[in-house]
């Protein structure tokens, strides 16, 4: 977490402190975290930290050794972060290591049992039509099989210790290093970039020789396909996966998200870097934040505050009208998330105190509204350019159903500083299988769990790491997530639904009691 600048030691060295100790400081106003039986005080660095000052806050007192040496290059964790240590952190005893042995020996075996009983993986087969009802009844059975394995496997890796899976998952990225997986693979990219330019010829080419409605129309669905293709290499460069350098790929980055697509690196890198930390939790984690439209747990109903808008998410009637059919408009919605990701940008570089490069940001974004509007004069009418906004627009929403679909359907339990960061990773996160020949469609980001076990691993790469992940699960004991691309979605759905029917339910009992008052009122007149 230290920047990428030159430091001095603000801190003096101390012999030891134990948890209670630290809790103790934090309580006082120092901002500590545990990296590798060492505590670290960063007060000074918090907001120099190119990840965002809330994704530290996020780790305050906790042993963050994984996190850190997933999200950041060996530089930092090996020379920068010493300038802030501030002494050894003394361990609580462990329980003995027979019991942590028998513990996973056992853990493992019911793995391995449970294995061996889902032998055939769970799949959609969409059987009884494609009704409203039939669509309901399947997504309710996936959803049932889904929750009841999440709950199933969560309990089978409570006694699982941090130290253990540690101790494998270095073993593994030991092993990805060894094997090259680290290194980008620039011919892939070069593959790419002549996808990007013939969608974007093509797209070209067609507003501005076109003189047909249908010219234009193509015009803005090949748009979309640029953007949506382009937006896996930015997310390559928010996470320092192209060249490895922050600055060159920052550029990249905001060429790229601010110049061509007219959205905001820093504000995805921001919510980004938060999302990775704090994955899936409810009052934490800005990609499962999505009130009033959607909720993908009942924990929403409570009006909790959001740690990353600084506000209260509320539960009003506008929430309760579409929670209550989120499973219906679930692609409806999200067709419209490219509009919302541009307010979400303009809002960060306006109002966000911790912009990096704001003024560059800011020229890129007008550049892009002069070249898009530029081209939008080419349309005949201003049907078409309505027509030419939404389609260009509205088309990119399988980017969004790929964003969601990863973490929509997963646990978003806390189980506490104590849970291992692989083990909260794979518990949050599923991974979707498809032909590798589609890799290109889904930009190789399908594999999430894999990606959120190493955010540094090039995208090209993560297919290849697969079994190596799965091999990890069952050293350890966890489980790994992956379904198909229609059972993920339906996985999603069904999880969209369990929640939407509580809203439903909340409203009958609700229109049950004051059926039940107004009676009673009625039967007080009367007399």
């Amino acid at each position: 977490m230290p920047p990428n600048t030159e430091t001095q030691a603000f801190t003096t060295i101390q012999n030891g402190l134990a948890r209670k100790d630290i809790e103790e400081r934090i309580k006082q106003g120092d901002a500590l975290f545990i990296f590798e039986n060492k505590v670290y005080k960063v007060n000074r660095f918090m907001n120099k930290h190119p990840g965002g000052e809330l994704a530290i806050r996020h780790v305050l007192g906790k042993d963050v050794t994984d996190e850190i040496r997933s999200m950041h290059p060996p530089r930092v964790y090996e020379k920068m972060i010493k300038h802030y240590c501030i002494g050894d952190y003394i361990r609580d005893l462990p329980p003995t290591s027979i019991t942590n042995v028998n513990a996973r020996d056992k853990n493992k075996s019911n793995t391995e049992n449970k294995e061996d009983d889902d032998e055939t993986p769970l799949q959609v087969d969409w059987q009884g039509g494609m009704s409203l009802e039939a669509f309901d009844t399947r997504i309710e059975q996936l959803n049932a099989k889904h929750a009841d394995d999440i709950k199933t496997n969560t309990k089978l890796q409570k006694d699982l210790t941090m130290l253990e899976i540690r101790q494998e998952y270095q073993q593994l990225e030991q092993e990805l290093l060894d094997r090259g997986m680290f290194e980008c693979n620039y011919w892939r990219y070069a593959k790419e970039c002549c996808r990007y330019v013939t969608f974007i010829y093509l797209s070209l080419w067609l507003a501005l020789r076109g003189y047909d409605t249908w010219h234009f129309i193509l015009s803005a669905i090949f748009m979309a396909c640029f953007w949506h293709q382009l937006v896996f290499t930015a997310h390559d460069a928010g996470h320092n996966e192209i060249t490895g350098r922050v600055e060159i790929d920052h550029l990249i980055g905001v060429t790229i998200a601010n110049f061509i697509g007219g959205l905001s690196l820093g504000w995805w890198k921001k919510n980004h870097n938060v999302h990775h930390i704090v994955t899936n939790h409810p009052e934490h984690d800005p990609d499962i934040q999505h009130m009033p439209f959607f909720a993908i747990t009942t924990r929403f109903f409570n009006n909790i505050y959001s740690t990353y808008y600084n506000r209260v998410l509320e539960f009003d009637a506008a929430a309760k009208f579409f929670i209550k059919h989120q499973h219906h408009l679930y692609y409806l919605v999200l067709s419209f998330g490219r509009f919302n990701l541009h307010r979400l940008s303009f809002l960060y570089l306006f109002f966000d105190k911790e912009v990096r490069n704001r003024k560059l940001e800011l020229i890129g974004i007008t550049v892009f509204f002069v070249w898009y509007s530029y081209l939008l004069s080419y349309m005949p009418s201003w049907s078409i350019v309505f027509a030419y906004v939404m389609i260009s627009y509205m088309l990119t929403f399988p980017l969004h159903v790929q964003i969601t679909l990863s973490h929509f359907g997963m646990s978003t339990e806390d189980l506490g500083p104590d849970e291992s960061f692989p083990a909260k990773q794979l518990r949050t996160t599923m991974d979707v299988d498809c032909p590798e020949w589609l890799d290109w469609f889904h930009g190789g980001l399908q594999y999430q769990a894999v990606h959120h076990l190493f955010p540094r691993l090039p995208r090209h790469n993560l297919r290849q790491c697969v079994p190596l992940v799965k091999n990890f699960c069952k050293k350890t004991g966890l489980h790994y997530y992956m379904y198909n691309f229609s059972t993920g979605n339906g996985v999603v759905l069904g999880s969209m639904k369990a929640v939407a029917d509580q809203v439903g339910l909340m409203n009958n009992v609700a229109k049950y009691n004051a059926g039940v008052w107004s009676g009673e009122k009625d039967q007080q007149e009367e007399q």
